[in-house]
């Protein structure tokens, strides 16, 4: 038998947090953020960029 993993428990992994961001900044048509693809990218910085675009410049800083 598999294995299987609820909800909750896939939400807080860190690939489904980086596919969050990921997706939400492809959404809005953000691509690339220094010459850089959005996978390549660390966490910490996709959740500046998100902030950034996604959010609004003034709430990140």
């Amino acid at each position: 038998m598999l294995h299987q993993v609820d909800k909750s428990e896939k939400q807080k992994t860190p690939e489904f947090k980086k596919d969050f961001y990921i997706q939400q900044l492809l959404r809005i048509g953000v691509y690339k953020y220094f010459g850089k693809q959005l996978y390549e990218l660390s966490m910490n910085e996709l959740q500046d960029v998100y902030l950034e675009y996604y959010v609004g410049g003034d709430i990140a800083n």
